[in-house]
């Protein structure tokens, strides 16, 4: 029988966390041929990347966050404890229907705001592993500690059996060492979670500038402040602008109307946006994981300006590259058109890293599951046995 993975993303701002499960769950089924993955999401599935074989999705309502960073319905006209409700509810159903051998919990052990409960319990008494996956950096430690309430460090020692750590090992920055948090769980530092690469663009010219923001939910400033700097000199080269598919289309165009004479290319979305990473001069993104594992791997300059709100995240990940001599650091309250302008010539100027060879993340976080799903099948075998 074919050996069942079911993934919990945890979004609200961009598509990041689909795009990890989306890595993660197409190494499974590489690495296992029978295999198969179902994502439960709430991130908008129409925009992300093509799905692996045998890998499908159910769609949960969108959340999202306000400007202080609170929940509220992301689409429908419905309350908040609506909107959850029906959230939790599709997920319970989704794993007493599919009944995975391991469910993968993205960053927050419970769901957001303890949605997933129901059904991760139902999973644990139904004797599925649990598996909660972390990113290199999860906040800043207070804010760690206040999210992390007592109930829910008891329920992740009660209900998981491993966690996987996206990120190198002895990472002071990922929740268990914001927590210092000693578990008897399995902890695995797998490394970086990154897509497999992809192939330089061939409609590209030689040289390019390329400028990126993930989704594209919160950086039309960015953007628009980047053409700001050419208005004031152009650069030498092109400029490729990827606004990324959650851009709401008048700022779109209203960025395509002032590139048109700067020299500036703007697209939504690019396959293979690491491949165009890759063969640029220089890179201006944001400083969110998926980015920064693809800048890691490819070794290309680069400038980032770190979302600094209400997570610390970005900002801790920016400054580790900093210090590392991996990228400059431009923060939102620096960003104006000359300050931008000096920063891109300085970009131009910095040769390229010696680039990072995949250190293979996702298919250590694919044995680790393929473990934990053999060990699920046999304690199966052995129930139905007594």
């Amino acid at each position: 029988m074919a050996l069942r993975y079911l993934f919990f993303t945890n979004e609200c701002v961009g598509l990041g966390h689909l795009r990890r499960a989306l890595t993660l769950a197409g190494a499974a089924t590489e690495r296992d041929a029978e295999a198969t993955v179902l994502i439960v999401t709430g991130a908008p599935i129409e925009l992300a990347h093509p799905l692996p074989p045998r890998v499908d999705t159910i769609k949960l309502p969108l959340l999202a966050r306000d400007s202080v960073g609170e929940l509220r319905a992301g689409r429908l006209g419905i309350s908040l404890p609506d909107t959850r409700a029906v959230r939790s509810r599709v997920a319970l159903a989704a794993a007493q229907s599919f009944r995975p051998e391991v469910a993968v919990v993205d960053k927050a052990p419970l769901g957001l705001a303890g949605e997933l409960a129901p059904a991760l319990e139902w999973l644990h008494e139904a004797g599925t592993k649990l598996v909660l996956g972390l990113r290199d950096i999860a906040d800043a430690p207070a804010r760690v500690r206040r999210e992390w309430s007592p109930r829910v460090r008891a329920q992740l020692e009660q209900l998981y059996d491993a966690v996987l750590v996206y990120g190198p090992d002895g990472n002071r920055h990922d929740a268990l060492a914001c927590l210092g948090l000693n578990t008897e769980l399995l902890v695995h530092h797998v490394g970086y979670i990154a897509s497999r690469p992809a192939d330089r663009p061939t409609d590209l010219p030689e040289e390019y500038v390329l400028v990126t923001a993930g989704g594209g939910a919160d950086d039309a400033r960015l953007m628009a402040t980047f053409l700001d700097a050419l208005e004031l000199e152009p650069l030498p080269v092109l400029g490729l602008v990827v606004t990324g598919p959650l851009m709401p289309e008048a700022e779109v165009r209203a960025l395509r109307a002032r590139a048109r004479p700067l020299n500036v290319v703007v697209e939504t979305f690019r396959p293979g946006l690491d491949g165009v990473m890759a063969g640029s001069r220089g890179v201006v993104a944001m400083a969110g994981y998926n980015t920064v594992s693809e800048l890691l791997r490819t070794g290309c300059p680069a400038l980032l300006v770190p979302r600094i709100g209400p997570s610390h995240e970005q900002a801790l990940r920016a400054e580790l590259l900093r210090e590392s001599g991996r990228a400059q650091v431009l923060y939102p309250h620096e960003l104006e058109p000359h300050r931008l302008r000096s920063e891109l010539s300085r970009l131009l100027a910095t040769p390229a890293q010696p680039p990072r060879p995949d250190d293979g993340g996702a298919a250590r976080a694919a044995d680790v599951l393929a473990e934990l799903a053999a060990a699920a099948e046999a304690d199966s075998i052995l129930e139905a046995a007594l």
